[in-house]
């Protein structure tokens, strides 16, 4: 699974390259961003482009500063990603839930999503015996109840994609140990919902969480991590489609 022991060494070398003297200029940039960002009131739309405009910007400045000089494209991306954490730690409480309309939607869908836990069964959905593999499904939901420990954009989404890899694991391990023939979407996403009902704790910022995470990640333009799975995105990004209204 990837984890975050990689991301904090990342993120701590990026700390350590703002703290040269030869970084001002960059440091002045990050620290003028964060604080005109506060100065409007939150649009998610808007805000996600002013993001994304920045990151371009920085991205650019990398490049062409010194501290960098020969850098790969990949020691950028790892640079990037430091911002990224850095910026967003910074901007939690202003761009995550943060419209009235979200903690709403946040707050339903967890009102829906208990009242499901008290009878959802695995058959209900469909699932095949073969895919009932209970130390799968708790080691996919703890891997998706980790979102709630994290604070930047690109870490929540890989909470995300490594549930979905316990999953498409105990698929593959179906289709060679059971000789069970694998169907794609139709096996997967039965999975994935029940997973991600059971896995209670991150449902309530899982409407905002998501779109936001997209929107506000360095990686949004380049490797969107949840267009790999794209079967996921609409449950993910709008879960109350899952239920009656």
């Amino acid at each position: 699974m990837e984890g975050s022991s990689s991301s904090s060494a990342i993120f701590y070398d990026f700390l350590d390259r703002m703290r040269n003297p030869a970084s001002l200029d960059l440091v002045r940039s990050i620290k003028s961003f964060i604080v005109s960002f506060s100065f409007y009131a939150a649009n998610p739309e808007n805000d996600g482009k002013k993001v994304q405009d920045f990151y371009t910007t920085m991205e650019d400045a990398i490049r062409d500063h010194p501290l960098w000089a020969g850098a790969t494209d990949q020691e950028v991306d790892c640079a990037m990603e430091g911002l990224e954490k850095y910026v967003m730690t910074k901007l939690f409480s202003r761009t995550f839930s943060s419209t009235p309309e979200d903690v709403k939607i946040d707050l339903e869908t967890s009102q829906k999503i208990h009242l499901l836990q008290t009878f959802l069964k695995p058959e209900h959905l469909d699932i095949p015996a073969v895919l009932r593999n209970e130390a799968s499904w708790l080691l996919a939901e703890k891997e998706l109840q980790k979102i709630n420990a994290f604070k930047a954009p690109r870490e929540k989404l890989l909470c995300v994609m490594n549930c979905c890899k316990v999953i498409n694991n105990l698929l593959l391990n179906a289709s060679m140990s059971e000789n069970h023939v694998l169907a794609g979407a139709d096996d997967f996403l039965p999975v994935l919902i029940y997973v991600m009902i059971k896995a209670s704790s991150p449902w309530p910022i899982l409407h905002s969480c998501i779109p936001t995470s997209n929107s506000f990640s360095y990686i949004e333009g380049r490797q969107n991590l949840c267009l790999k799975q794209p079967i996921t995105s609409p449950i993910l990004s709008q879960p109350k489609h899952l239920f009656l209204s």
